[in-house]
């Protein structure tokens, strides 16, 4: 299990750069970096850090670096600093549709990885990330959970509480369809430590990230609550998918290229609001 302090950042301080702003000391949430009193930064090793990194991405004059690994500078991008449309932003994400018809074909991995990457950074309660990916990339291999997962359903007793869900998706299987993984090429399971106390929240918003990103790449996605009920109800059907035993499946997600394509944005209801 990955704790909240188990990788602190290495904070490397140029002087010649800092300003003496203050901006890290007020964003340090663990009282790691403090400020002096001509609010240059006081940095503490003795103290914990979550890594989260916001005492290095608010210095505006790259004063605060790290040589920790993995950790990367982002790029400059105009738009990031300007700001992005909100009318077309609001647009795309109005427009988001599940998908259901794919086309024929495998998804490319670097499409697949390129999703992780932008997953990974999402918000993670305590800056955790106990977030663990099990990418399903190989159609076939998705299409042998869809029909164990039938055959799981016509294993059960007529009294079992999914006897009449069962039913429903028997009658489809059997009808020619896959009502359990909807033939998509590519499913992405979120997975964590079973102690993860957090493991199903952060899994929810890693994958809402790929969800939201996808579109923009040329991929559809579709939640796909059938995998979690057949993965609770038949653990072992996550050896299929390649899960190993001491992950806890969060939730899935289908992947593909949509087959079809959506002209309109359908109405909804206005949400109920208590304003306060």
């Amino acid at each position: 299990m990955r704790s909240i302090f188990s990788a602190p950042l290495h904070i490397l301080y140029e002087e010649k750069n800092c300003i003496k702003c203050g901006l890290c000391a007020a964003l340090c949430t663990t009282g790691r970096i403090t400020a002096s009193a001509d609010k240059s930064p006081e940095i503490r090793d003795d103290l914990p850090c979550i890594s989260c990194g916001q005492c290095i991405a608010v210095c505006p004059k790259a004063a605060l670096s790290t040589d920790t690994p993995a950790f990367t500078a982002p790029a400059e991008h105009t738009a990031y600093r300007e700001g992005i449309n909100s009318d077309l932003l609001s647009v795309y994400l109005k427009s988001r549709r599940s998908v259901r018809i794919w086309q024929k074909k495998p998804v490319a991995r670097s499409d697949l990885a390129r999703l992780i990457d932008v997953a990974a950074y999402a918000p993670s309660a305590c800056n955790i990330h106990p977030v663990k990916w099990v990418i399903v990339s190989d159609p076939a291999t998705v299409q042998k959970f869809a029909h164990a997962s039938i055959a799981a359903l016509k294993a059960l007793p007529g009294d079992h509480p999914l006897a009449q869900l069962s039913q429903t998706l028997i009658a489809g299987a059997d009808a020619g369809t896959d009502p359990v993984c909807r033939n998509a090429p590519a499913l992405f399971i979120a997975a964590s430590d079973a102690d993860q106390e957090y493991g199903l929240i952060d899994s929810i918003i890693a994958l809402s990230y790929i969800d939201a990103f996808a579109p923009s790449l040329g991929l559809g996605t579709c939640w796909v609550g059938y995998v979690m009920i057949m993965l609770r109800l038949k653990p072992e059907l996550g050896h299929i998918l390649g899960i190993p035993e001491n992950w806890t499946p969060q939730y899935a997600m289908l992947a593909g290229y949509p087959g079809i394509s959506f002209s309109q944005i359908p109405p909804r209801e206005v949400p109920e609001v208590i304003w306060n």
